[in-house]
């Protein structure tokens, strides 16, 4: 993993950055660790005011990088920090609370799959920022990786689908620490039938997992895959995906019977999978694994031995009102369908309210997790929640007992930029933290 610092912008550059600084908001992230729920509570927060981190992402020939993802952490905590993106100049801003941070700079998508016209560029890592005032760090140069690509088959003898959709994930050869996830395209945005990803010179395993419809609108059985492939130059990797699996579908309410919305996670308990989810489905008014209104299923498991991780996703102020929380379920899958009525378990309630450093009511994302849970296994085994501020910076959502780390970041508009918002996070120190052999 790269540890080299860069240089300090001059004070010219300081003084250039100056209009952007005045122009933007310094509300930063609120974070605390260690917070013990034992019963229902009130737990209000203010967003702080923070220091600016400023920088220019360049590529390898010196032009800047724009739309490039920004993320800097805590590197005490290792879970809180703040996100953002280049702009058409390549620079970026971000406030953050003061402390020891590090950066995670991530390449914008490409706008094709084709490896001709795919980028090139890597993500970039840099450890050991100290910020106690306003800090500009220099040009944070990316390189330039090889080109991982190919075509996505769906299984041998499946119909020509009405859609296609697969998920390539890449994973070092050793555990299931993710390195990145491949971004796939094709003829139209149903059949993604292709996939790119740039990464350095290395061995890799690529878990493949795929969703697709047939034009009679019947859902394909396909097993997930893992291939190992070795990048020493740009290389064509074709998968193929193979029938297999079995339909799962049920019901999962609360415990006074009230059908819910939210993920379901499969994760299988042995295997080279163990600990990440093969599959995943929503639950919608109670019912999973079919198709909305359509009685079709669309959720398939090889038979094995698998967790279950349901996670609410009634997290507002207006909706679910009752105390469902996250839950883990055991599933033992045979060779056959199977159905199955999971009930949540009830957790307390946290409640609260979200205000900026002029107490004002802030539009906020708030995230909680278990303390001393791996972040390396994102959302799973992690007593996982979240929720969205209301107009006047309210929030509710429900957790087990236990000790949480806590997190509310600022947001600008909607609940799908905070969902964004999230799932830079993730990846973002899921990189961070990886156990140093990670190729950013």
């Amino acid at each position: 993993m790269g540890k080299k610092v860069l240089a300090l912008f001059a004070i010219l550059a300081i003084l250039v950055l100056i209009p952007l600084f005045a122009a933007q908001s310094r509300t930063t992230e609120y974070h605390k660790a260690g917070q013990k729920v034992a019963k229902d509570m009130t737990f209000n927060m203010t967003l702080p005011d923070g220091f600016f981190v400023t920088g220019t992402v360049k590529g390898p020939t010196g032009a800047v990088v724009k739309a490039a993802s920004v993320f800097i952490g805590d590197a005490a905590d290792l879970f809180s920090g703040f996100s953002g993106a280049t702009n058409t100049a390549g620079k970026f801003s971000i406030p953050v609370q003061a402390g020891t941070k590090f950066l995670v700079v991530g390449p914008p998508a490409s706008a094709s799959v084709d490896p001709s016209k795919f980028s090139r560029l890597l993500d970039k890592t840099i450890l050991g920022i100290s910020v106690t005032k306003d800090t500009t760090y220099g040009d944070v140069g990316l390189q330039n990786g090889f080109i991982l690509s190919g075509k996505v088959d769906p299984p041998a003898g499946t119909a020509t689908p009405f859609m296609f959709i697969p998920s390539i994930q890449v994973f070092q050869t050793n555990n299931l620490t993710m390195i990145d996830v491949a971004q796939t395209g094709g003829t139209n945005q149903a059949i993604l039938n292709k996939y790119a990803v740039a990464l350095p010179a290395g061995t890799y395993r690529l878990l493949s997992r795929a969703t697709a419809i047939t034009q009679t609108f019947q859902a394909v059985a396909i097993l997930p895959k893992m291939d190992q492939v070795n990048v020493s130059k740009d290389t064509v990797k074709n998968i193929a995906m193979a029938k297999g699996g079995y339909s799962f579908s049920g019901t999962v309410k609360d415990a006074s019977g009230k059908g819910l919305d939210g993920f379901l996670y499969v994760v299988p308990k042995t295997g080279v999978f163990k600990g990440w989810p093969i599959q995943a489905t929503t639950a919608i008014k109670g019912a999973f694994g079919l198709l909305p209104g359509m009685n079709i299923p669309n959720t398939f498991i090889p038979a094995g031995t698998y967790m279950l991780v349901f996670i609410p996703l009634n997290y507002t102020t207006t909706g679910y009102a009752g105390k469902a929380t996250v839950t883990y379920f055991d599933l033992t899958m045979p060779a056959a369908a199977k159905t199955q009525a999971l009930v949540a378990k009830n957790g307390f309630v946290v409640t609260g309210k979200v205000v900026d450093a002029k107490g004002k009511a802030a539009m906020a994302s708030i995230t909680a997790f278990s303390s001393g849970a791996p972040l390396n296994v994102d959302l799973l085994g992690l007593n996982f929640a979240f929720a969205q501020t209301d107009s006047k910076g309210q929030y509710r959502f429900t957790l087990p007992a236990g000790t949480f780390n806590i997190m509310a970041t600022p947001v600008t508009s909607s609940v799908a930029a905070a969902r964004r918002h999230e799932e830079i996070m993730r990846r973002m120190i899921l990189k961070a933290v990886s156990n140093g052999s990670a190729p950013f």
